[in-house]
């Protein structure tokens, strides 16, 4: 698990007790934002697997940052974390291509744990797929030749 990167973007004692027990899951490629602006620009300049984001941050809600992230990459996998919710923010994040959405606060960091990798499961899934979609396209384009 340790080739993934993961952006946690939630307060500073959430986000650090959720890197803690990332960490000792075996994930060492973490970083934490409690600044939500800080955090989109972090994604400019550096690839995120998986993001762990709060709706609910300063300047920018989760459906902001969760569409600016898609847009930045599209096979981020986001998770979006939140105290309260309506079916309504749900629905928006599964249709901007949210992964998984949990709500706060954790019964455990289980939970977490579980959402993470099966959104490295996906990706791993994702990129078997890519793959092997390059794979036929360059035999077809070499039996053209």
């Amino acid at each position: 698990m340790s080739g993934y990167s993961i952006m946690i973007m939630d307060d500073e004692a959430t986000a650090e007790a959720l890197r803690t027990a990332l960490k000792s899951a075996g994930f060492n490629q973490i970083d934490c934002f409690s600044d939500p602006v800080k955090a989109m620009a972090a994604f400019e300049t550096r690839k995120y697997h998986v993001l762990l984001a709060d709706m609910d941050m300063p300047e920018l809600d989760g459906i902001e940052v969760l569409s600016k992230v898609k847009k930045y990459d599209p096979m981020t996998q986001a998770i979006m974390t939140t105290t309260s919710s309506s079916i309504d923010r749900i629905l928006i994040c599964l249709e901007l291509g949210a992964s998984d959405y949990i709500l706060k606060p954790y019964l455990n960091d289980t939970i977490v744990l579980e959402a993470i990798e099966a959104s490295i499961k996906k990706l791993e899934r994702w990129r078997t797929t890519i793959q092997g979609a390059v794979l036929k396209q360059s035999e077809a384009n070499q039996e053209k030749t």
